[in-house]
C-alpha cells in the first residue's frame, strides 16, 4: 500500500469541506481530480471514507476513525516543512501579523522590539482587521499570525495557543447620569444608550443581559471612546484601553449590582494556519510571541 499526501489533503479538504466541489477550490484543484484522489484512497485502504448518497459527502465510519491519522500525517510533514524552512534560514522579506484592538499592544512592544533588531531588513505590517475577516485572513495565508479574542471554535487547519486574556468593564462619563447612580442594575442600563464595539458585538460575556434597546455600533474602539467622553451612552471596553484613552479622568467604571465581585474576561489567542510555510523570521516571531502571557489587569 501506497499512500500519497496528495491522497491524505484531499481526504481531509473534502471532510473539512463537506463538499468535493469546495475542497478543489480551496486546494486548486478541479473537482474531478479530487475526486479520483480520494476514490484512489478508499481503493489503497480498502475502505469507503464517504457516503455519497446524499446531497453532501458525509463520513463513514472508517472516514471519521481514519481521518485522524490523516491529520496527524499532514500535520507531521507541516511540522517538517516549517523546521526545514527555519533550519534552512530561509528570510521573509515582508511579514503581515493581525492584531485585535482589544489586546493591549504594550504586552507585545519587548517582542516587536527584539524582532526589528534581528530582522531589520524584514517589513512588519500589523492590520486591525475585524471579527469576521481576521479568521478567514489566516486561513487564507494572507496573514501570518492573528492574534485575537478566542473564539468557540476554530477550522481544523488552524492551530492556536492562548496568550493570556483581556479583562473588560464598563463604562462611562463620568458626567454621564449613570454615572450617579452607584451599584446600577440592567432596568438603569436599559435606559440609557449602548455603545457596542461592532467585532464583539454579542460575543461578551453575559452579554444577553446588557443589551439596551437603543444602542451604536462602531468598528473602532478610537471612535467610541471619544463618544463616550461626550456623554453619547455606556459601552463594555477593554479595562486597559480605558486607562490608556482616559488619562484625563472624564471616563469612570460602572459597577453592576448583579457582578459585584467578578472580573469580564475574554481569551486571547495567537492563530495560525498549518499550512502556511514559514521562513527564520516568522518562526522566530511566533515562538517569541508564543511566550508572552497577557495579564489582566484588575480594578
Amino acid at each position: 500500500m501506497r499512500l500519497s499526501l496528495e491522497q491524505l489533503t484531499a481526504f481531509s479538504a473534502v471532510a473539512s469541506e463537506r463538499s468535493f466541489s469546495a475542497a478543489a477550490r480551496k486546494l486548486g484543484k478541479s473537482q474531478s481530480a479530487l475526486s479520483i484522489s480520494v476514490a484512489n484512497l478508499e481503493i489503497d485502504l480498502g475502505v469507503t471514507l464517504f457516503d455519497r448518497t446524499h446531497r453532501y459527502p458525509l463520513l463513514t465510519n472508517e472516514g471519521r476513525a481514519l481521518l485522524r491519522d490523516a491529520d496527524a500525517i499532514l500535520g507531521q510533514c507541516f511540522n517538517m516543512e516549517n523546521r526545514a524552512s527555519s533550519l534552512a534560514q530561509e528570510l521573509e522579506t515582508e511579514l503581515v501579523i493581525s492584531l485585535d484592538d482589544a489586546v493591549h499592544y504594550q504586552a507585545l512592544a519587548p517582542v516587536l522590539e527584539e524582532f526589528s533588531r534581528r530582522f531589520s531588513h524584514v517589513d512588519l505590517t500589523v492590520l486591525h482587521p475585524s471579527r469576521q475577516d481576521a479568521l478567514g485572513l489566516v486561513e487564507a495565508g494572507k496573514v501570518l499570525l492573528g492574534i485575537m479574542c478566542t473564539r468557540a471554535h476554530y477550522p481544523k487547519d488552524l492551530q492556536f495557543k492562548r496568550l493570556g486574556s483581556v479583562t473588560f468593564c464598563n463604562v462611562v462619563a463620568r458626567n454621564h447620569p449613570l454615572a450617579q447612580m452607584g451599584p446600577v442594575n440592567f432596568n438603569q442600563l436599559s435606559n440609557f444608550r449602548q455603545l457596542v464595539y461592532l467585532p464583539f458585538q454579542d460575543n461578551l460575556p453575559t452579554s444577553e443581559y446588557l443589551n439596551s434597546p437603543n444602542h451604536w455600533s462602531f468598528e473602532s474602539y478610537l471612535t467610541m471612546m471619544n463618544l463616550l467622553k461626550e456623554g453619547m451612552g455606556w459601552a463594555s471596553i477593554p479595562r486597559q484601553l480605558m486607562r490608556d484613552l482616559s488619562a484625563d479622568g472624564r471616563l469612570v467604571e460602572l459597577q453592576l449590582e448583579a457582578y459585584p465581585f467578578t472580573d469580564w474576561t475574554v481569551g486571547v489567542d495567537m492563530v495560525w494556519a498549518s499550512l502556511f510555510r514559514l521562513g527564520k523570521a516568522g518562526t522566530w516571531l511566533r515562538e517569541k510571541l508564543g511566550q508572552t502571557r497577557l495579564v489582566n489587569i484588575k480594578a
